[in-house]
């Protein structure tokens, strides 16, 4: 019968069935137990302190800056300093030829020492006006006695008194005079002193310390006082300022002292918080004082660094690396044993590796920090052979 042959065959490949399914060949539910285990490096989950800070760029700026220009015209004779040199103040930096300038204090001292003279010779004559104007003054009030007594004609007496009043006038006279010397002589001092000005400015010399710049002239031109642009510029160096700008929500943390760190390596204080908000950015500017000992910060150039708001302690920390984002915010790969799963976070201030965890991890496990893009929850994970060495010690 044709169908016996048939029930034959369909027994068999029930059987067949069974075999693979007692060999574990029918594919399983859980597809991630096939799935190689995932290259991972780890991280532990530390306690400690943490910086909080806000990244800035700013622009260095002097401390003082001082344009050397001119005060007297003249010819370049000398320059006393090389170009990029450091300076003191009141250090002589160019010299123009004197010569003018010195003719112009010898002729204002002649015209002081005239005035003195005429001062001299007018206080003179006021003493010898009041010498005459005292005697005749007796004279006239003497015979102005006796014409009342009768001894003299009253035209006498009256000629004696317009004598006495003649010469007190002339008393007065003389005193006018001298106060008109007296001012002669302050004109020609303060033409003097004007003069020995103007011959000390032939030496200009800097009036702060620091690094002179390029001088735009040599020894033999002719410079003018008064002119726009300067021979030179002096900038103070040590120390010295970068000015840089935060947003107005960081303005109730700012104080003077807050530490600012540039990349470069140097380290400064918050020595200036200006008074108002740009509204244009919505940001404020702040000003660090640097001490620049080694010069690297250069008038001009701009940095870039991190402003440090407050230091918290012993707090858990992270590799920032390790932080994925999901839809229910951010998370990393936990791993106990040979598995990896992942843990929602709630994260505190971040910094440039390191970021703080405030719920979601304890001090002591272990985040996977390379290789976590590859992971899904309950993967399998292989450590990279560094860190199985380390481990195994």
């Amino acid at each position: 019968m044709p169908t016996r042959p048939r029930n034959l065959a369909f027994l068999g490949g029930g059987l067949l069935l069974l075999l693979l399914l007692a060999r574990g060949c029918w594919p399983q539910g859980d597809e991630s137990k096939r799935k190689p285990a995932v290259l991972v490096s780890l991280a532990p989950v530390s306690l400690g302190d943490f910086d909080e800070t806000f990244p800035i760029t700013g622009e260095v700026k002097p401390l003082a800056s001082a344009a050397i220009r001119s005060q007297v015209s003249g010819v370049v004779q000398r320059v006393y300093f090389r170009e990029g040199q450091e300076v003191e103040a009141g250090q002589p930096l160019i010299g123009i030829d004197p010569s003018p300038w010195q003719a112009a204090l010898n002729q204002a001292i002649a015209n002081r020492n005239k005035a003195i003279a005429k001062e001299r010779e007018a206080k003179a004559e006021v003493q010898r006006s009041r010498a005459e104007a005292r005697l005749a003054r007796q004279r006239a009030n003497r015979y102005g006695s006796l014409g009342n007594q009768g001894a003299i004609s009253v035209d006498q007496a009256e000629q004696f008194r317009s004598e006495a009043l003649s010469l007190e006038a002339t008393v007065n006279s003389r005193v006018s005079e001298v106060q008109s010397t007296r001012a002669d002589l302050a004109a020609a001092r303060a033409a003097e002193s004007n003069a020995r000005l103007n011959l000390e400015r032939t030496t200009i010399r800097s009036p702060i310390r620091g690094r002179a710049g390029q001088l735009r002239l040599t020894a033999g031109n002719l410079v003018r006082d008064a002119e726009d642009r300067p021979l030179l510029v002096v900038n103070q160096f040590r120390p010295i300022t970068v000015q840089f700008s935060v947003p107005q929500r960081l303005i109730p943390r700012l104080e003077l002292g807050l530490k600012v760190r540039l990349d470069p390596g140097e380290v400064g204080q918050v020595s200036s918080i200006d008074n108002a908000v740009d509204p244009s950015t919505g940001t404020t500017a702040v000003k660090a004082t640097f001490a620049n000992g080694s010069q690297h910060l250069v008038p001009g150039a701009y940095v870039k660094g991190s402003l440090e708001l407050q230091r918290l302690h012993q707090v858990v920390l992270i590799p920032q690396i390790a932080i994925q984002t999901g839809q229910k915010g951010p998370f990393v790969y936990v791993v106990k044993g040979k598995v990896a799963k992942p843990r929602q976070l709630q994260l505190g201030p971040a910094g440039r590796d390191d970021v703080v965890v405030t719920a979601g991890l304890r001090p002591g496990e272990k985040v996977v920090v390379k290789g976590q893009f590859a992971l899904s929850p309950g993967a399998a994970i292989r450590l990279a052979k560094k860190q199985a060495g380390h481990r195994s010690k």
